[in-house]
């Protein structure tokens, strides 16, 4: 069996959509009818059958954040492992860090 291990990456410079997006308020943490696109992802991913570990890769600035929109939709018996980046390397380096945490923690 395939155990799936989801992977959300939460950050940016928050320019792309300026001014709604900005630094410490990336597009992930802005607010939606159905609550913000950190927070929906989220949800969606405690629902994955057989998922008990959601990996984030993320920045320190936004690490409480990130915790706090998680624990609006707070899925029990849930493991978060919060990867913070010491510095801004793009969504490739992300996924990569994010990968051998996953291989080394199964």
């Amino acid at each position: 069996m395939i155990k799936i291990v989801p992977v959300i990456i939460s950050g940016g410079v928050g320019s792309r959509l300026w001014p709604i997006s900005r630094a410490l308020h990336p597009k992930p943490f802005i607010l939606l009818p159905e609550g913000t696109l950190i927070r929906k992802t989220y949800a969606r991913a405690v629902e994955i059958e057989g998922v008990d570990h959601v990996v984030t890769v993320t920045n320190r600035d936004l690490l409480f954040l990130t915790a706090d929109e998680y624990a609006e939709v707070a899925a029990p018996g849930v493991k978060n492992t919060f990867l913070l980046e010491p510095f801004i390397r793009d969504t490739a380096a992300a996924i990569a860090l994010a990968a051998l945490h996953v291989i080394e923690s199964i």
